[in-house]
Protein backbone atom coordinates (compact mmCIF):
# COMPACT_ATOMS: atom_id res chain seq x y z
CA UNK A 1 0.00 0.00 0.00
CA UNK A 2 1.28 3.48 -0.93
CA UNK A 3 2.17 5.97 1.82
CA UNK A 4 0.19 8.66 -0.08
CA UNK A 5 -2.36 7.95 -2.78
CA UNK A 6 -4.16 10.83 -4.47
CA UNK A 7 -7.06 9.99 -6.78
CA UNK A 8 -8.88 12.41 -9.08
CA UNK A 9 -8.10 15.50 -6.98
CA UNK A 10 -10.15 18.48 -8.14
CA UNK A 11 -9.99 21.89 -6.46
CA UNK A 12 -12.09 24.95 -7.36
CA UNK A 13 -12.47 28.42 -5.86
CA UNK A 14 -15.47 30.70 -6.20
CA UNK A 15 -14.51 34.27 -7.06
CA UNK A 16 -16.38 37.41 -8.05
CA UNK A 17 -15.50 36.55 -11.66
CA UNK A 18 -16.80 32.97 -11.45
CA UNK A 19 -15.37 29.58 -10.54
CA UNK A 20 -11.63 28.99 -10.91
CA UNK A 21 -10.82 25.33 -11.51
CA UNK A 22 -7.31 25.31 -10.01
CA UNK A 23 -6.72 21.53 -10.06
CA UNK A 24 -8.49 19.16 -12.44
CA UNK A 25 -8.24 15.41 -11.95
CA UNK A 26 -4.75 14.92 -10.49
CA UNK A 27 -3.83 11.37 -9.45
CA UNK A 28 -0.53 9.96 -8.14
CA UNK A 29 0.90 7.74 -5.47
CA UNK A 30 4.07 7.84 -3.40
CA UNK A 31 5.52 4.84 -1.63
CA UNK A 32 7.65 5.04 1.52
CA UNK A 33 11.21 6.26 0.80
CA UNK A 34 10.13 7.36 -2.69
CA UNK A 35 10.48 10.83 -4.20
CA UNK A 36 7.88 12.33 -6.52
CA UNK A 37 8.26 15.57 -8.44
CA UNK A 38 5.18 17.45 -9.66
CA UNK A 39 6.18 19.61 -12.60
CA UNK A 40 4.15 22.23 -14.42
CA UNK A 41 3.97 25.79 -15.59
CA UNK A 42 3.41 28.67 -13.21
CA UNK A 43 -0.28 28.73 -12.24
CA UNK A 44 -0.89 25.11 -13.21
CA UNK A 45 -2.08 24.10 -9.73
CA UNK A 46 0.98 22.37 -8.23
CA UNK A 47 0.96 24.41 -5.02
CA UNK A 48 -2.84 24.31 -4.71
CA UNK A 49 -2.78 20.52 -5.05
CA UNK A 50 -0.15 20.00 -2.34
CA UNK A 51 -1.69 22.59 -0.02
CA UNK A 52 -5.12 20.97 -0.45
CA UNK A 53 -3.73 17.55 0.42
CA UNK A 54 -2.39 18.98 3.70
CA UNK A 55 -5.65 20.82 4.47
CA UNK A 56 -4.41 24.35 3.78
CA UNK A 57 -6.95 25.56 1.21
CA UNK A 58 -9.91 26.69 3.29
CA UNK A 59 -12.89 27.82 1.30
CA UNK A 60 -12.04 25.66 -1.69
CA UNK A 61 -14.43 23.15 -3.21
CA UNK A 62 -12.51 19.87 -3.08
CA UNK A 63 -13.29 16.50 -4.65
CA UNK A 64 -11.35 13.26 -4.90
CA UNK A 65 -9.36 11.24 -2.38
CA UNK A 66 -5.99 11.70 -0.70
CA UNK A 67 -5.18 8.65 1.43
CA UNK A 68 -2.16 9.09 3.68
CA UNK A 69 -1.13 6.03 5.67
CA UNK A 70 -4.76 4.81 5.67
CA UNK A 71 -6.44 8.17 6.48
CA UNK A 72 -8.37 10.25 3.93
CA UNK A 73 -6.86 13.71 4.33
CA UNK A 74 -9.65 15.37 2.34
CA UNK A 75 -12.27 14.12 4.80
CA UNK A 76 -10.21 14.65 7.99
CA UNK A 77 -11.22 17.20 10.62
CA UNK A 78 -8.92 20.08 11.55
CA UNK A 79 -7.80 18.27 14.71
CA UNK A 80 -7.11 15.06 12.76
CA UNK A 81 -5.05 17.01 10.22
CA UNK A 82 -3.14 18.77 13.01
CA UNK A 83 -2.21 15.35 14.44
CA UNK A 84 -0.98 14.19 11.01
CA UNK A 85 0.94 17.36 10.11
CA UNK A 86 4.37 17.42 11.72
CA UNK A 87 4.98 13.78 12.56
CA UNK A 88 3.23 12.52 9.42
CA UNK A 89 3.55 15.21 6.77
CA UNK A 90 5.83 18.25 6.68
CA UNK A 91 5.74 21.09 4.19
CA UNK A 92 8.46 23.45 3.00
CA UNK A 93 6.74 26.39 1.33
CA UNK A 94 7.83 28.19 -1.84
CA UNK A 95 8.19 31.48 0.06
CA UNK A 96 9.42 30.51 3.53
CA UNK A 97 9.05 34.04 4.89
CA UNK A 98 5.28 33.74 4.56
CA UNK A 99 5.31 30.65 6.80
CA UNK A 100 7.09 32.61 9.55
CA UNK A 101 5.29 35.46 11.29
CA UNK A 102 7.45 38.60 11.09
CA UNK A 103 6.52 39.88 14.56
CA UNK A 104 7.61 36.79 16.51
CA UNK A 105 11.04 35.36 17.16
CA UNK A 106 11.90 32.42 14.93
CA UNK A 107 12.91 30.31 17.94
CA UNK A 108 9.52 30.84 19.60
CA UNK A 109 7.71 29.84 16.38
CA UNK A 110 9.76 26.64 16.17
CA UNK A 111 8.99 25.92 19.86
CA UNK A 112 5.27 26.29 19.16
CA UNK A 113 5.48 23.96 16.15
CA UNK A 114 7.31 21.32 18.21
CA UNK A 115 4.83 21.57 21.10
CA UNK A 116 1.86 21.37 18.71
CA UNK A 117 3.03 18.05 17.29
CA UNK A 118 4.75 16.46 20.28
CA UNK A 119 3.59 15.93 23.83
CA UNK A 120 6.58 17.60 25.51
CA UNK A 121 7.23 20.35 28.04
CA UNK A 122 7.90 23.98 27.19
CA UNK A 123 11.50 23.54 28.38
CA UNK A 124 12.03 20.53 26.10
CA UNK A 125 10.49 22.32 23.11
CA UNK A 126 12.81 25.30 23.76
CA UNK A 127 15.82 22.95 23.95
CA UNK A 128 14.85 21.37 20.62
CA UNK A 129 14.28 24.75 18.97
CA UNK A 130 17.70 25.99 20.12
CA UNK A 131 19.26 22.76 18.83
CA UNK A 132 17.60 23.18 15.41
CA UNK A 133 18.67 26.81 15.12
CA UNK A 134 22.21 26.04 16.33
CA UNK A 135 22.55 23.38 13.64
CA UNK A 136 21.64 26.03 11.10
CA UNK A 137 23.86 28.70 12.70
CA UNK A 138 20.79 30.92 12.85
CA UNK A 139 20.01 33.33 15.62
CA UNK A 140 16.52 33.50 17.15
CA UNK A 141 15.79 36.79 15.41
CA UNK A 142 12.48 38.01 14.08
CA UNK A 143 11.40 36.48 10.79
CA UNK A 144 11.56 39.77 8.84
CA UNK A 145 15.29 40.00 9.67
CA UNK A 146 16.01 36.72 7.89
CA UNK A 147 17.07 36.50 4.29
CA UNK A 148 14.91 34.23 2.14
CA UNK A 149 17.63 31.57 1.91
CA UNK A 150 18.07 31.54 5.71
CA UNK A 151 14.33 31.20 6.27
CA UNK A 152 14.11 28.46 3.65
CA UNK A 153 16.93 26.51 5.25
CA UNK A 154 15.34 26.99 8.67
CA UNK A 155 12.09 25.54 7.25
CA UNK A 156 14.08 22.59 5.93
CA UNK A 157 15.79 22.12 9.30
CA UNK A 158 12.45 22.16 11.12
CA UNK A 159 10.78 19.66 8.81
CA UNK A 160 13.86 17.43 8.83
CA UNK A 161 13.93 17.37 12.63
CA UNK A 162 10.21 16.59 12.71
CA UNK A 163 11.06 13.18 11.20
CA UNK A 164 8.02 13.27 8.91
CA UNK A 165 6.92 10.20 7.01
CA UNK A 166 6.32 12.49 4.02
CA UNK A 167 7.68 15.92 3.23
CA UNK A 168 6.35 18.31 0.60
CA UNK A 169 8.66 20.88 -0.98
CA UNK A 170 6.85 23.61 -2.92
CA UNK A 171 9.86 24.67 -4.96
CA UNK A 172 12.62 22.33 -6.12
CA UNK A 173 15.29 24.98 -5.64
CA UNK A 174 14.33 24.95 -1.93
CA UNK A 175 16.74 22.03 -1.55
CA UNK A 176 19.49 23.43 -3.76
Amino acid sequence: MALLEVEDLRVSFRTDDGVVKAVRGVSFQVDRAETLGIVGESGSGKSVATQTITGLTRGAEVHGRAIFDGSDLLRATRSELRAIRGPGIGMIFQDPLTSLHPAYRVGWQIEEMVRTHRSISRAESRRRAVEMLAERHAEAVRAHDLKVDQANLDDIAVTSKARNAARGVDESRSLA
